[in-house]
């Protein structure tokens, strides 16, 4: 994409967070209704959604992927993963199984799934949205995280969408909590409360991009607390975040959930990077 395209998404990225902020819920003839309708129709004729992998005008409705891009992603099969953390494994798996990992240390979590692997425009635009607040990329996204969640988990039975919270400090270096964000579109799609209030994290933490699986787990021992027990008391949580490496942070989630009383605890990220 262009320096100009580039622009006009940063510039349109800000009043399409407002416009998307008016109700979704109300009959159609409400005036709200017609604002916001109108609102983003007006900014998608001022500021054209630009693909940000190829850089063609997006034929795909309200995103910014074109469906040529939208294709690229390598989206993991429903089967063939460790039946606990989703791992996959070389050949033509047919069977139920539990990977090398999780046998020597069963994590916390009932069953954690990604949706793609985190490679090409994938990964480059969780990156953006991440680091550079691409914030126009969140529905994008979203759609790739809510197929998984579709594929794997039963829908009906989750109580609860909670998101990997961050740090204050860190949240307040990035402005924002794009796993929170991730997690509040996909409770609206599943019409479910998202907690970003009860799962908070208590101790700062390295970075994990450069730890193996043990270092992973021992930085990330203790750092996360529940503020509000009674909310995740006997409640099937479903809990989000943008990658998934070895898992060990949505491990410790979950036993911070399940010491508090969670029922169950599925985790669901959009993509899984290689260690």
């Amino acid at each position: 994409m262009d320096m100009m395209g580039k622009l006009k998404q940063k510039i349109s990225a800000p009043l399409r967070l407002c416009a998307s902020l008016i109700p979704k819920r109300i009959p159609l003839g409400h005036w709200t209704f017609l604002v916001r309708y109108w609102t983003f129709k007006s900014l998608d004729w001022l500021y054209p959604r630009h693909c940000p992998g190829c850089g063609v005008s997006s034929d795909r409705d309200g995103r910014h992927w074109c469906w040529s891009c939208f294709r690229t992603i390598e989206l993991f099969p429903q089967h063939g993963g460790c039946d606990c953390c989703g791992q996959r494994v070389e050949g033509d798996v047919t069977h139920r199984f539990l990977c090398g990992a999780c046998l020597a240390r069963r994590p916390h979590f009932d069953c954690a799934r990604a949706a793609a692997d985190f490679s090409g425009t994938l990964r480059e635009q969780i990156l953006a949205f991440k680091y550079q607040g691409a914030l126009w990329m969140r529905q994008d996204l979203c759609d790739v995280l809510e197929g998984a969640v579709k594929a794997h988990f039963p829908i009906a039975q989750v109580d609860v969408v909670i998101p990997v919270p961050l740090h204050p400090v860190r949240q307040r270096e990035r402005t924002f909590n794009q796993s929170a964000m991730l997690a509040e579109i996909l409770a609206q799609r599943m019409d479910r409360r998202c907690d970003t209030q009860s799962l908070v994290r208590s101790r700062e933490t390295y970075t994990q991009t450069k730890l193996d699986a043990s270092q992973r787990h021992t930085n990330i021992a203790g750092a996360f607390q529940v503020k509000r027990p009674e909310w995740v008391t006997q409640r099937r949580v479903l809990l989000v975040d943008d990658v998934m490496t070895t898992g060990a942070t949505l491990d410790e989630c979950a036993r911070i959930l399940k010491k508090a009383g969670a029922r169950v605890v599925w985790a669901a990220t959009v993509a899984r990077r290689k260690l």
